[in-house]
């Protein structure tokens, strides 16, 4: 199914999930929704109006200015916001509050029925007093109406530009030009009217009521029965939808019927049977309102397949498609062919694990079996039968035709196999011996383009390039290679039975020479690879026990987008013209590739809530007022209007003011307690998965400082200051300058006092002689001359010039020459 049309001829179960109060929503009973500018969705119920946040949901009711809290008709506004149309009213909810309409001049209160907007943006409503229609903001007219029964539904028709208007009379078409055409019973239409009106992308309008359908072409001059395409009979206070790709939902007591398409009823995976309306968001998820509110996942590009009556599902170990182009799976209780909407066992299969199928050119369809004998089915036969290929024939892991028509067969122990047509036997191509072991298990066989055989086995790979023989190039020691996708310039991607990852490899010398690896956090979710396959534009896809992903560009397929079972089986993985079959441990899984190759666009973040002393602000957070101090504990709340995958989405947050980088938010609530005076501005972006984030919103406010901080405190505190600083310093001055006073008296009396002293040393240096100079000495008496040159004893000069006196004494040298009598006797007393 492509995103936009759930038409499909493939039978299947669509993935749903049931939105209600366990998602966020503050009531399930939705009866309309809406997609305003922003992305959010709007959903009207018997208890008000919803925002819906994702995870997360805001309630208006009548208490916050709501006419009525039953919500029956919701539509965009194209300036902004939501159009609402509740029992007691039409309003328009923009920027925060509602804005009641004027009917020539005066209040409208009657209840809204239906409304529409036509090609030029117009509101048109049907009230309890008739049509009415928008002439500018909020003023409306009332809209002359020929027939003075009531109104069932009015719709607008994009393609031709009318409004139609239907009621017990027929139909009113209003022109764009300003004419009014009536169509009723005379043109094909019911006695009573249709309730429901839709105008297709080719211009067809469909009317309809019960189990009657009708359709109208256009420039036709009556509508024609097209009541056979009804599979129940129309909901009666159903809406029909129009698709983006301009199909039309009919609404019915059981499923929703797409005109020209498919059917989601509760065997197509529908939670419920009955149906009121239908609505499809922008990123291409169907929701289907009824008792509950159901969620289509993954773009209705998945279609599970639980090949059983019930819904747990059938292992599946293999696909292929027969002469007739109907797919067969290969189950671990038989093989299968889906034909119709119940699949159908093929006799002779049943409590068997087909591990593999081949079909040769013939229309032989050969299954092998890892505990048991190789099956075949027969051109023209209806039971498959035991194939008679003796003990060779018996515990295979896979079988494969090559593009003559050989069937190689590869055997759990029994090594690589062929069929000899001649004979109809079994013939070890490449036994145990050839690798000088007991035992060669071998596993999926594939042929390059060149007419080349690559075969998986125990510890390497076989190769056999066309007109040559078979060599062997080892592997990872020790591991088994299960699967591989070989590409056109003679390399090969391939996995191991143990957790590896892929690996591009080119077979030489007797090895695997890796290229490139992928692996977990490296293009994979997971090791643990099971299958690798390439599809007609050379991309990788890789089955693993986390689900389906196609390595570049990267994408990835799992529960969250609606595969029944992340768990994937060996070699059951089948790449189609942009279709992917995926054999899990619950069921085949259909996934349509087709327009998935552009990534998602990166989500928009908003914050919804501002929260600090005990008050909330919701959008629009324009202006915020300056939060006091001892109320700066901030909460936000964020959200991103994203729902193809809620639990993908990621946000990163940042309140600048307190900090610069970005971090990961570990939800949709953001606390910051006792933040200090100063301006910040909190921003929020979002993202999907590890893709990349979006523009950043974000709110500034600013925090008041406590009055200590504040700028007149400051004031104060500085004027202060300066009066205790020239307090300090006059009293410093005044100190100054009586220590001034003081050292001036001390250095005057220490001054006369140095005065003395210099008198005194002035007196006494007088006193000193000095002896300098020459002095004539008597070289033999010893006398000196003094200046008028008169010869002087040596102690009478010095006592006169030096101020020396004199003692005498006799040294021992003198002594004994000059008194030679007194001197000891050696020996002597």
């Amino acid at each position: 199914m492509a995103p936009a049309s759930a038409g499909s001829a493939e039978p299947g179960r669509r993935p749903f999930v049931m939105v209600g109060t366990d998602q966020g929503l503050s009531s399930g009973a939705v009866v309309c929704m809406a997609q305003d500018q922003d992305g959010f969705l709007w959903m009207g119920s018997e208890n008000g109006l919803l925002r819906y946040e994702g995870g997360q949901s805001r309630q208006w009711s009548a208490e916050d200015g709501l006419p009525s809290a039953s919500v029956g008709r919701l539509l965009a506004c194209p300036g902004g916001g939501v159009w609402v149309g509740t029992l007691r009213g039409l309003v328009r909810f923009r920027d925060g509050r509602f804005e009641k309409i004027t009917v020539d001049g005066q209040p409208q209160g009657q209840a809204i029925s239906d409304m529409t907007l036509d090609r030029r943006g117009r509101l048109w409503a049907y009230t309890s007093r008739g049509l009415i229609r928008q002439q500018e903001g909020l003023a409306f007219a009332a809209v002359p109406w020929k027939e003075p029964d009531s109104l069932h539904c009015v719709v607008a028709g994009m393609r031709s530009g009318s409004v139609y208007a239907a009621g017990q009379h027929g139909i009113q078409e209003f022109r764009e030009d300003g004419s009014v055409l009536s169509w009723g019973p005379a043109q094909g239409l019911p006695p009573k009217g249709p309730l429901l009106v839709a105008e297709d992308g080719k211009g067809r309008l469909w009317a309809g009521s019960g189990t009657q359908l009708l359709v109208k072409g256009p420039g036709d001059a009556a509508f024609q029965d097209a009541s056979g395409r009804l599979s129940a009979s129309i909901s009666p206070n159903g809406q029909a939808f129009l698709d983006r790709d301009g199909s039309v939902w009919i609404p019915t007591q059981n499923g929703a019927q797409q005109i020209e398409g498919e059917l989601l009823d509760t065997a197509r995976g529908l939670p419920f049977r009955w149906v009121r309306g239908l609505f499809r968001d922008r990123e291409g998820a169907l929701w289907v309102m009824g008792p509950g509110l159901a969620h289509m996942l993954g773009r209705g590009r998945v279609l599970n397949h639980p090949l059983t009556r019930g819904d747990s599902g059938a292992v599946v170990w293999f696909m292929v498609r027969d002469l007739q182009g109907r797919m067969i799976a290969a189950t671990d209780d038989g093989a299968v062919r889906m034909e119709g909407p119940v699949p159908v066992a093929i006799p002779g299969t049943e409590g068997m694990r087909i591990k593999g199928m081949a079909l040769d050119g013939a229309g032989t369809l050969w299954m092998v079996n890892t505990r048991g004998p190789t099956l075949r089915l027969r051109p023209g036969r209806t039971r498959a039968e035991v194939a008679p290929l003796g003990d060779l024939g018996y515990g295979a892991n896979s079988v494969f035709t090559d593009a003559s028509g050989t069937v190689w067969i590869g055997g759990v122990s029994q090594g690589l196999l062929r069929l000899d047509p001649a004979s109809g036997r079994l013939v070890a191509e490449v036994g145990p011996a050839f690798l000088g072991a007991a035992q060669l298990g071998v596993y999926e066989i594939h042929e390059d383009s060149r007419g080349g055989l690559w075969a998986g086995c125990d510890g390497g790979v076989l190769q056999r390039p066309r007109g040559a023989g078979w060599t062997f190039h080892a592997g990872n020691p020790g591991s088994r290679v299960r699967g591989m996708a070989l590409l056109p310039d003679g390399t090969a991607w391939i996995h191991y039975e143990e957790p590896l990852g892929i690996a591009r490899v080119r077979p030489a010398g007797g090895t695997l020479q890796v290229l490139e690896r992928r692996a977990k956090g490296w293009g994979l979710p997971s090791n643990m690879v099971y299958a690798v396959r390439l599809d007609g534009h050379g991309r990788v896809w890789v089955s693993t026990d986390k689900g389906l992903d196609r390595v570049e560009p990267a994408l990835h397929v799992g529960r969250r987008d609606g595969m029944v079972n992340e768990d994937c089986s060996i070699s059951a993985l089948r790449v189609e013209r942009g279709i992917v079959w995926v054999g899990t441990s619950g069921g085949l899984v259909r996934f349509d590739s087709t327009g998935a190759e552009a990534p998602a666009q990166a989500p928009r973040a908003f914050v919804m809530r501002l929260a600090y002393g005990g008050r909330v602000l919701e959008p629009p957070l324009g202006k915020v007022d300056p939060l006091p101090y001892d109320q700066a504990t901030v909460d936000f709340q964020v959200a991103s209007p994203s729902y193809l995958n809620e639990q993908d989405v990621r946000f990163q947050g940042r309140l600048l003011g307190l900090e610069d980088g970005w971090r990961d938010l570990d939800g949709r609530r953001v606390h910051f307690p006792a933040l200090r005076g100063g301006r910040y501005r909190f921003e929020v972006r979002a993202a999907l998965a590890q893709g990349p984030f979006g523009p950043p919103s974000g709110v500034a406010f600013r925090v008041t400082p406590p009055w200590w901080r504040t700028g007149w405190a400051y004031a104060l505190a500085v004027l202060s200051g300066a009066a205790a600083v020239a307090g300090i310093v006059r009293a410093r001055g005044a100190a100054l300058r009586r220590r001034s006073e003081a050292l001036e008296a001390l250095v005057a009396m220490r001054t006369r006092e140095l005065s003395l002293r210099n008198a005194e040393l002035s007196e006494a240096l007088g006193n000193v002689k000095q002896l300098s100079g020459l002095l004539p000495i008597c070289a033999h008496c010893k006398k000196i001359r003094d200046d008028q040159g008169y010869w002087n004893q040596l102690e009478q000069y010095l006592s006169k010039h030096a101020e020396v006196g004199f003692s005498h004494g006799i040294c021992p040298e003198c002594a004994a020459e000059q008194f030679p009598e007194f001197r000891r006797k050696p020996g002597g007393a």
